[in-house]
């Protein structure tokens, strides 16, 4: 009885390779033919994949390579001309078999390994970048991604087209798919340093690229091209690191952002942006003490940064307004313009008023009070004209700021400069 069973196991496992080598024959006849393919055919082709795919145990490392092969290039050629919106899904069912096809010939017989390599993988990442280039002129810039995405797919070894697919992502504010391609590109080391080696083409003043300088020396000897240069692209590994951190931050998965603000650091410690970036990050935290030390930080490297004074000079406003007040006055000695340093300095020197308010209205009426009192008059009269410059400048630069108009309005009422109050509050009518 077991004998009878194992010959029944093998005729079945023959009759299966029959039938495969069957299948992959009318895949060929398909895959040879040179008129546009029907939608009858379409569904032949599915139905000789699935046919095939159930009996994939009994299959042959040949056979499995040459069904990886009809069906790979089917979703990369006849699916994507038939269905350019299932794009996407097409090159990932179609390199996920050329992939598997590839590895069986990596150690074997290699029938398609070339063509797939110089003709068919080439001819698709060219499409695509034809594709996606009028993608970026309409802003269409989540479906330039995913297109830059499927490029990388098809070219891992050119992972510029990954670079390029976060950028696209930032801008069509696809945070999600940004973040999964710039680890992808961290965990690769990208740096997407290059050289580049450029000649001016004589005949019609156009500099032009070539791959190496060997090349460009070679025509320029020729006397078709002149003035040859190399221009190095820098290294955009510190932007990947920083804008991982960043992200991170956005998502609020601090502990990750923190990481990763670190590595930038030491990526790029010369970044002030870098530096301010990690900063608010801790500001939003609550974490005062690490804000001011970064600030600082980034200010001793970008002393000439007005922003930077004035961040230190709203971080100590309510703590250490003496020192608030310097970070302002240093803001406009690099900016005398700056209009919300100018308002945050008549809001300084306008803090005591309330305190000498709240005493002249706890005076009584003896003689000792009536004399306190103008002393505090004179002190709240003081502070008025210490603010006024300030909020009077402010409103020359930004008329329509209402909170600058009123407190202005209170100051020259309290001043007794009815004049300018009139002035302001029919300028306030205009506006």
């Amino acid at each position: 009885m077991k004998m009878q069973y194992a010959v029944a196991a093998s005729l079945l496992l023959s009759l299966s390779a029959f039938a495969q080598k069957e299948e992959l024959k009318a895949l060929k006849k398909l895959d040879d033919q040179k008129t546009p393919i029907t939608d009858a055919q379409i569904q032949e082709y599915n139905t000789l994949f699935s046919a095939f795919e159930s009996k994939m145990g009994a299959a042959t490392e040949e056979q499995k390579r040459d069904f990886y092969y009809y069906r790979g290039t089917y979703y990369l050629v006849v699916d994507i001309e038939k269905n350019p919106a299932n794009v996407v899904n097409a090159v990932n069912k179609g390199m996920e078999d050329i992939n598997k096809l590839l590895e069986i010939e990596k150690n074997g017989k290699k029938k398609y390994t070339e063509e797939i390599q110089t003709q068919l993988l080439p001819q698709m990442k060219m499409g695509l970048l034809q594709l996606v280039q009028p993608l970026q002129q309409q802003q269409k810039f989540k479906e330039a991604a995913t297109v830059y995405a499927l490029i990388y797919k098809i070219d891992p070894k050119d992972p510029f087209n990954l670079y390029n697919a976060a950028a696209m992502a930032i801008n069509a504010k696809d945070y999600d798919k940004a973040l999964e391609y710039y680890l992808e590109l961290d965990k690769l080391g990208f740096t997407g340093e290059q050289t580049y080696y450029i000649a001016k083409n004589k005949a019609n003043g156009q500099e032009e690229s070539f791959k190496d300088r060997a090349s460009m020396d070679a025509m320029v000897k020729t006397g078709v091209y002149e003035d040859p240069k190399e221009e190095k692209q820098p290294s955009v590994r510190p932007e990947i690191v920083k804008n991982i951190a960043l992200i991170y931050n956005m998502k609020g998965e601090t502990e990750k952002a923190k990481s990763f603000f670190a590595n930038a650091r030491k990526e790029n410690p010369s970044d002030v942006s870098l530096i301010v970036e990690e900063a608010n990050m801790y500001y939003k935290q609550g974490d005062m003490a690490t804000y001011k030390k970064l600030i600082s930080e980034a200010v001793a490297k970008s002393p000439n940064d007005h922003v930077l004074f004035y961040n230190l000079g709203v971080v100590n406003m309510e703590s250490q307004p003496a020192e608030a007040e310097k970070y302002f006055l240093k803001t406009l000695e690099l900016k005398p313009d700056y209009y919300e340093a100018l308002v945050n300095l008549g809001t300084l020197q306008l803090a005591s008023d309330k305190k000498i308010v709240d005493e002249m209205n706890k005076l009584g009426t003896s003689a000792k009070d009536n004399a306190r009192y103008e002393v505090l008059k004179k002190q709240r009269e003081a502070v008025f004209n210490k603010a006024l410059p300030y909020l009077e400048k402010a409103y020359k630069i930004k008329p329509s700021d209402e909170n600058v108009v009123s407190v202005l309005g209170g100051i020259y009422q309290a001043l007794n400069r009815m004049d300018d109050y009139k002035a302001l509050k029919a300028k306030a009518k205009k506006n």
